[in-house]
């Protein structure tokens, strides 16, 4: 059974209405979780809550021996400019796991992704994952081992900046050329994710100001 973010993919078949580049989180207003999918599967799902830090509401996920990922859709069709920016903190990136490229290991204390192309058959939608990584380096690519069409990439790994608010942001339609050698044809879907099933671990993380500009330039 896949558990990880190439199972999210399942419920992302079908695009839906293009978002505007603000916020994706909708400030968090009223509503706004009705944008967003959560999806688990046959395992105990990771709890999203709106909490307050620092005086302003942020998403935080709490994963114990747990898998579920909140995702929403963009239906974005021939991008010719997507940067994704977003600001995430973890308590602790999993320490323990030193498998991180096995099916065994595919947790992360926190992913960003983005669908792109997607499929019938699940292992053939292509996708790229953000991911705070706890020994892989930060730079490191790699496709997820379950699917070559998803590609891991690393931007954050280990503890050194653990219980920090970091800024993450890429030009995933330059991050998809990189990776796939061809030009991506749409969006599909952004989602967030922290899971632990695999490993039996537990992970604390949040997120914020998570952003998709298509704006041409």
């Amino acid at each position: 059974m896949l558990r990880t973010s190439v199972a999210l993919l399942t419920c992302l078949l079908v695009a839906g209405q293009a978002c505007a580049a603000d916020d994706l989180f909708d400030g968090f207003n009223d509503g706004w979780r009705q944008q967003w999918q959560e999806q688990s599967y046959f395992t105990r799902p990771t709890r999203y809550s709106v909490v307050t830090d620092a005086g302003r509401p942020v998403l935080q996920a709490t994963s114990s021996s747990a898998h579920a990922g909140l995702a929403r859709r963009i239906g974005l069709l021939a991008p010719t400019n997507a940067i994704l920016s977003w600001r995430w903190k973890v308590r602790s990136s999993l320490t323990a796991n030193r498998q991180e490229r096995t099916r065994a290991g595919d947790d992360y204390a926190a992913r960003v992704c983005v669908v792109f192309e997607t499929s019938l058959w699940p292992l053939r939608t292509r996708a790229l994952n953000y991911v705070w990584a706890a020994h892989e380096p930060a730079g490191a690519v790699y496709p997820s081992p379950y699917s070559r069409n998803v590609g891991m990439f690393v931007l954050r790994a280990g503890d050194s900046d653990a219980g920090r608010w970091r800024a993450g942001r890429r030009d995933v339609l330059a991050d998809y050329q990189r990776y796939f050698g061809q030009p991506a044809t749409q969006i599909s879907a952004v989602a967030v994710l922290v899971d632990t099933d695999n490993t039996g671990g537990e992970a604390e993380a949040w997120f914020a100001k998570l952003a998709l500009d298509s704006s041409r330039q």
